[in-house]
């Protein structure tokens, strides 16, 4: 029998038509307000060439949708004390809809000193979702899940690979896939074997963070990838999973680039349009 030729998973068009829904749902929302209804507010310390390319996409983006950008940014060189009151009063910002922080963010204690109080109700990116089932899970966790559900895939059952287990990818992206009845193994640096775990996978997620590390003759056959990882390699952004060869035996397969990027950021979207309506019906306003 021949092998049915792989699907790859575009995000940028999957995003397209979230985005198209998103952007009517907030137009709804500014227009009942008689303003822009929702607020993103992020925290940075210094910028490097990442944080600065992703920042200004991200303004892009916000403009392009009618929301409202607060930009709160530091220097490496500024004092913490001077920073925590500046990092509080936008915390507890009534007119914030989202907070989100850029990583690295190299201040410990204002590091510290954020998520012990940051508000679930503003956390848009899901880094309190260990702590609290209300609010919102990590955009790029729902991304995989969305990128997933646009296979068609049936969950229930299936054997689930997670390589890596951060707090913003691995254990929510873990969560998610276990909510929806798959079974879920979570690799990481201390993993014996993990060609063995991905061997035996339906549906592998890779963000380890580490160029090639998943070897295409370890993918399943049929089975779905999810690639996560972004990392430059002889001069080229490269996944964690060898694209080339796993694409020849897997039946979706996401892109690096063009794959989880271009969704993460619509689900950061949704999140934001998710926070909003926690707060009106905690508040009883936009």
């Amino acid at each position: 029998m021949a092998k049915r030729p792989v699907k790859i998973l575009d995000g940028g068009e999957i995003a397209k038509k979230h985005l198209a829904l998103l952007s009517r749902e907030i137009q709804r929302l500014n227009h009942a307000a008689g303003r822009k209804c929702l607020t993103l507010a992020t925290i940075q310390v210094g910028e490097t060439k990442d944080i600065a390319l992703y920042s200004n996409y991200l303004a892009k983006l916000l403009a392009r949708l009618d929301i409202n950008l607060h930009s709160l940014k530091f220097s490496e060189s500024d004092k913490e004390a001077e920073m925590i009151p500046r990092i509080s009063k936008l915390l507890f910002d009534e007119s914030v809809t989202g907070i989100m922080v850029f990583s690295p963010f190299s201040k410990k204690k204002v590091a510290e000193f954020i998520f012990l109080n940051l508000p679930a109700h503003k956390d848009v990116e899901g880094r309190t979702f260990l702590k609290s089932h209300f609010g919102v899970f990590s955009p790029t966790a729902l991304s995989v899940l969305t990128l997933l559900e646009a296979t068609g895939c049936n969950f229930v059952g299936k054997e689930a690979v997670v390589i890596g287990h951060s707090d913003l990818v691995g254990k929510p992206v873990a969560v998610l896939l276990a909510d929806n009845m798959a079974t879920v193994a979570i690799c990481h640096k201390e993993t014996r074997d993990l060609k063995e775990h991905v061997r035996r996978a339906d549906i592998v997620v890779a963000a380890a963070g580490k160029p090639n590390l998943v070897k295409g003759e370890w993918i399943k056959p049929g089975a779905i990838v999810i690639d996560v990882g972004e990392n430059v390699a002889n001069g080229k952004i490269v996944g964690d999973v060898e694209f080339e060869a796993a694409k020849e035996r897997a039946s979706f397969i996401t892109p690096v680039p063009g794959g989880v990027g271009p969704v993460t950021n619509t689900m950061l979207v949704k999140n934001l349009i998710r926070l909003n309506e926690l707060h009106h019906k905690k508040n009883g306003n936009c």
